[in-house]
C-alpha cells in the first residue's frame, strides 16, 4: 500500500537545532523522526512510499536513498513552493492511483494504522481522519464526529471558548485517490481549512477514526525533549538499537568506563566512550561521542560527535551534533545548542539560553539572555492580541527590544508603527524598549506617548501605519505589564499574524538593518483634534445641550481625563470630574477599589442631586453607570437600558450582543422586528460583529453591546470607546427625555449569576468534550463556549477561562431559585467530568 510522508517542514520552532537540518532528520532517540515514521509504515504494510521534499531536500534523500535499507521503496517528490498541506500532495498525483495514507513527518506515534484503514474501508469513506485526544487543543484542529464516527464540524487552532472537545486531528490521513480531483493544482490549498470543508459541503463521507496510542506532534524544542523521554521510558513504541543491560541500551563498540552510574533509563549509541565516574539518568547519547570522567548528565540529549571534558554537568539540555564542551563547564536546564559550537572551559550557560551553530563561547564565560524566560514564555507568548508578564521578570526592556525587533521583522523594513501607553513609568520604559526593537528592524516609528486606546485605534485606522502597539500597566493587577498589538486598521492583531510574530520572537535570527537604514522616530500631531472633530459630528449636541444635564465621572486616573473635559466643554453640560489626572498607580484594579470608586460616584450623584453618574476605566474602554437615584446599574443591565433606548430612537436593522446578553434584547429585538447577532464574548469578537453585514438582507450592524460595559457604535467607531458611549448615553437620554433610573422601574430586571469552578489546563477539554456528550440532544448554541437553552428565558453557558484554570458558568432565569439551581448542577457535572478518564 501507500503512504505519503509530508517532510516539507522547516522546523521554526525546533530551532536553532533545525538551522542546518531539516525538521524530519531530527534524531528521536538517535534516529530521525523520519526513520521512525517509515519504520510504522512497513509494520503496517504500507511499504510504497512518496516522500514530499522542500527545505533542505537532499539531507532527506541522501539519507534515506530509494528506502530499501529501510525495507521500503520511497519516491522523492520536491515543491517548487509551498502550496499548503493539500497542495503539496496534490503534486504527487501521478504517483497516487490507489487508496493512500498521508502522515507529517514531525510527528511520533504508534497507532495502529491496520485497524484505522478497517475502518476507512468498512465507512466507505473517501476521506479519514486519524484523531486523538490532548490535554490542549488549542494549537490543533479541533473535530467534533457522531456516533458513527461522521465528521459534523471542524474548529482549526480554536481559542478556550470554541473547544467544544478535546479530539483533535493528528495530520494522519486515509484518502481515496478521486479526493485529489478536489484539490487545485500549483494552488496553496490546505486539507483542514479548504479540503475537507469542500468535501463536507459536497456530501462526501468524511469521517473520523480516534485511535488509541501514543501520539505527539513535536512543535517545538519542549516537545522534542518530552519525546525522547517517553522513549527512554517506553510509553511509546518505537525501535532502540543497542543492547540492553539494566537500565540502559549500549550500542555496539561502547567502551564504558568504572563506577558510571546508569540511574534511570539511558540510550548509548554506536563507538561512544564513557569515562570514569560519570553519572547518567534520563538521557540519550547519540553515536561516536565522547564523555569526560565525571561527567553528570540528566533528562538530555546529545546527538553525534559530541565531546564532553571532564566534570561536565548538564540538566534537561540538548547538544546538537559536532560540539565540543570543555572541562568543568555547566549547564542550567533548558539549553539548546546547535552544531559545530564550541563551550570553553568552565563556562557557565544560563538556563533557557540558545547558541546558533558555529559559535564558540570563551573559556570561564557566562552566557545568558536577556531574558529569563518563565514557563509561560516557552508555552505560549500571546493571550489574542496581548503579551502579559510580570515587570522587570517576565516582561523587562530586553524583552521589550526583542518583541519590538521580531513585530518590526513581521511587518517589513520600511514600513511605519504607531506606538502608546499609559502614564505609568513601567509602561514609559517598555514602550521606549519596544520602539528600539522596531527601529532596529528598519521599521519607522509615531510614537503617540500618553494616549486612550480607542484613540490609537482611531488613529491607525485612518493613518499610514501597518501596526500598532500599546503599552500599560495592568488593570488586573499592578505587577504585570500589558503589551497590546493592533493591526494596520486598528483592530486586535490576528492570531494569524501574532503567531508568526511569536515565531520570529522564539527563533530570535531576525534581521537588523545596517546604520543607514535604521527607522525614523516621530511624534504625530492632530491626531487628538481629528478624533474631537468626528467625535462631535456624531453626537447630536443640540439635544444634549437643551438637556441642561449635570454628571459625575469618574476618570479612574486614566488617560480620558486628558481628552473628555474639552470634548464635554462643547455640550453645555455641568461636569463633576473625579479622579481626572493621569496615574496608574491609583487606577482600580482589584474589586474592592472598584466598589469604593463606584460608592463614591453614588454618593456624588444622590449628594448632587445630579442626572447621571459614569466610572470610565482607565483605559477608556468600557464603563459602569450610576443612575440619577445613586443605584449602580449592573452590566447586564445597564446593556438591557441601553439597547432598549438605541432601538427606540434609531430604529436600527441589525445589531449584535455577546451569547452571555440577557434574553430580553432578544424579545425586545423580536417585537421591533430587529436581526440580533450573538458574538463570543471578547472584544476582538465584537470589532468584527461591529463590521459585519447581514447574509440575506446585507444590513450592517448599527450597534454592539457587551456584557463588561462596552459599546461600539460602528458609525463613529469600530472598537469599544467609553467617552463616545458615555456622550451617547447621555444624547439618547436626551432625545427620550427620560432618566435610566426611571426606564429601570419600567422593565423587569434580568435575573442572571455566575460561577467560577477550577479546572486544570489539562483537563479542559475533556470536560467539553462531555458536555458536548451530555447537551447533544439539547438545543444548545455554540459560538462561545456551550450554552444549552431550557426555554425562552433559561439557559445556561459553559465557558472555559482563556488565561486562568477555570471553567465560568453563566445562567439566566425566571428566579432565583432556578438560577441557583442551574449553577450548582453544573459545577457537581464539571468536576465529575474532571476526575474521568
Amino acid at each position: 500500500m501507500k503512504a505519503v510522508i509530508m517532510a516539507g517542514g522547516f522546523g521554526t520552532r525546533l530551532k536553532p537545532l533545525t538551522n542546518n537540518l531539516p525538521k524530519p532528520m531530527v534524531p528521536i532517540v538517535n534516529k530521525p523522526i523520519m526513520a521512525h515514521t517509515i519504520k510504522l509504515l512497513k509494520h503496517h504494510r504500507f511499504d510504497q512510499i512518496v516522500a514530499l521534499l522542500y527545505y533542505q531536500p537532499e539531507k532527506i534523500s541522501t539519507y534515506f536513498k530509494d528506502g530499501s535499507a529501510f525495507g521500503v521503496k520511497i519516491d522523492y517528490v520536491k515543491a517548487e513552493d509551498d502550496f499548503g498541506t493539500a497542495g503539496s500532495v496534490k503534486n504527487a498525483q501521478e504517483l497516487l492511483d490507489e487508496r493512500f495514507l498521508v502522515i507529517s513527518g514531525d510527528v511520533l506515534t504508534d497507532f495502529n494504522l491496520t485497524d484505522a484503514l478497517r475502518f476507512h474501508q468498512e465507512k466507505g469513506s473517501i476521506a479519514t481522519i486519524l484523531l486523538t485526544h490532548v490535554s490542549n487543543p488549542l494549537p490543533f484542529g479541533v473535530v467534533i464526529t457522531d456516533n458513527e464516527g461522521k465528521i459534523e464540524r471542524f474548529l482549526e487552532k480554536p481559542s478556550w471558548g470554541q473547544v467544544f472537545s478535546d479530539t483533535v486531528n493528528t495530520g494522519i490521513y486515509l484518502f481515496e485517490p478521486e479526493v485529489l480531483d478536489y484539490i487545485p493544482p500549483k494552488t496553496e490549498f490546505d486539507f483542514s481549512k479548504d479540503l475537507f470543508p469542500l468535501l463536507m459541503s459536497k456530501g462526501k463521507p468524511l469521517y473520523g477514526y480516534v485511535a488509541k496510542g501514543y501520539w505527539q506532534d513535536i512543535g517545538g524544542l519542549k516537545q522534542y525533549q518530552s519525546v525522547n523521554l517517553d522513549c527512554l521510558e517506553e510509553t511509546v513504541h518505537v525501535e532502540i538499537e543497542g543492547k540492553k543491560q539494566d537500565n540502559a541500551w549500549i550500542g555496539e563498540n561502547c567502551i564504558i568506563g568504572k563506577n558510571v552510574i546508569f540511574d534511570k533509563q539511558v540510550v548509548i549509541g554506536k563507538n561512544c566512550i564513557i569515562k570514569d565516574n560519570v553519572f547518567l539518568s534520563r538521557s540519550v547519547i547519540g553515536d561516536n561521542c565522547f564523555i569526560g570522567e565525571n561527567c553528570e548528565i540528566r533528562d538530555s540529549i546529545l546527538w553525534h560527535h559530541v565531546k564532553l571534558g571532564r566534570s561536565v554537568k548538564l540538566l534537561s539540555d540538548v547538544i546538537a551534533n559536532d560540539t565540543r564542551i570543555g572541562n568543568e563547564a555547566y549547564f542550567e536546564d533548558n539549553v539548546f545548542v546547535s552544531d559545530h559550537c564550541v563551550i570553553g572551559n568552565r563556562a557557565v550557560i544560563t538556563a533557557n539560553v540558545r547558541i546558533w551553530p558555529r559559535k564558540d563561547v570563551e573559556e570561564g564565560a557566562v552566557l545568558s539572555t536577556s531574558l529569563i524566560w518563565g514557563e509561560r514564555w516557552l508555552r505560549e507568548l500571546f493571550t489574542n492580541s496581548r503579551v502579559t508578564g510580570i515587570i522587570n521578570a517576565e516582561v523587562s526592556p530586553e524583552f521589550g527590544a526583542k518583541l519590538g525587533a521580531a513585530f518590526g521583522a513581521y511587518l517589513g523594513k520600511g514600513n511605519y508603527v504607531a506606538t502608546s501607553r499609559d502614564s505609568s513609568e513601567a509602561a514609559r520604559m517598555i514602550n521606549r524598549a519596544l520602539i528600539c526593537g522596531f527601529m532596529s528592524t528598519g521599521v519607522n516609528v509615531g510614537d503617540l506617548r500618553t494616549m486612550p486606546i480607542p484613540i490609537v485605534r482611531y488613529a491607525l485606522r485612518s493613518g499610514q501605519e501597518k501596526g500598532g502597539v500599546h503599552v500599560r500597566q495592568s488593570p488586573r493587577d499592578e505587577r504585570l505589564v500589558d503589551i497590546i498589538c493592533f493591526d494596520s486598521d486598528g483592530r486586535d492583531l490576528p492570531v494569524t499574524k501574532t503567531k508568526s510574530i511569536e515565531r520570529l520572537f522564539m527563533q530570535g535570527d531576525f534581521p537588523r538593518v545596517s546604520f543607514q537604514e535604521v527607522g525614523k522616530l516621530d511624534f504625530p500631531v492632530r491626531v487628538m483634534e481629528s478624533y474631537t472633530e468626528s467625535f462631535l459630528k456624531h453626537i447630536d449636541v443640540s439635544a444634549i445641550e437643551k438637556g441642561k444635564f449635570k454628571i459625575v465621572i469618574d476618570y479612574s486616573f486614566g488617560l480620558s481625563g486628558q481628552v473628555l473635559p474639552a470634548i464635554l466643554g462643547s455640550l453645555d453640560c455641568d461636569v463633576i470630574a473625579l479622579n481626572a489626572y493621569p496615574d496608574a498607580r491609583r487606577s482600580p484594579r482589584k474589586w474592592e477599589d472598584f466598589r469604593y470608586s463606584l460608592l463614591q460616584l453614588t454618593n456624588i450623584v444622590n449628594s448632587l442631586k445630579a442626572d447621571v453618574g459614569f466610572l470610565i476605566d482607565a483605559g477608556a474602554e468600557s464603563l459602569s453607570v450610576v443612575d440619577e437615584n445613586g443605584h449602580y446599574l449592573n452590566n447586564e443591565l445597564l446593556l438591557l437600558l441601553v439597547t432598549k433606548l438605541y432601538l427606540e430612537t434609531f430604529h436600527p436593522r441589525r445589531i449584535a450582543v455577546p451569547v452571555t446578553a440577557p434574553m430580553a434584547i432578544d424579545r425586545l429585538a423580536s417585537t421591533l422586528g430587529v436581526e440580533v447577532v450573538k458574538t463570543r464574548d471578547d472584544h476582538r469578537s465584537l470589532i468584527d460583529a461591529a463590521s459585519s453585514t447581514s447574509s440575506h438582507s446585507k444590513e450592517v450592524t448599527s450597534f454592539v453591546g457587551g456584557t463588561r460595559g462596552g459599546f461600539i457604535f460602528p458609525e463613529f467607531h469600530f472598537a469599544c470607546d467609553a467617552m463616545f458611549a458615555m456622550a451617547k448615553i447621555v444624547e439618547l437620554m436626551a432625545l427620550n427625555k427620560i432618566h435610566l433610573g426611571e426606564l429601570a422601574r419600567q422593565i423587569q430586571p434580568p435575573l442572571m449569576d455566575r460561577k467560577e469552578v477550577p479546572c486544570p489546563w489539562e483537563a479542559k477539554g475533556r470536560v467539553m468534550r462531555y458536555l458536548m456528550e451530555f447537551s447533544k440532544n439539547k438545543q444548545r448554541e455554540l459560538i462561545d463556549g456551550v450554552k444549552i437553552y431550557y426555554n425562552e428565558s433559561e439557559w445556561v453557558l459553559i465557558l472555559p477561562d482563556k488565561e486562568l484554570p477555570l471553567v465560568h458558568i453563566v445562567a439566566e432565569a425566571q428566579n432565583r431559585k432556578k438560577v441557583d439551581s442551574l449553577l450548582n448542577e453544573f459545577e457537581k457535572k464539571i468536576l465529575r467530568w474532571i476526575e474521568r478518564d
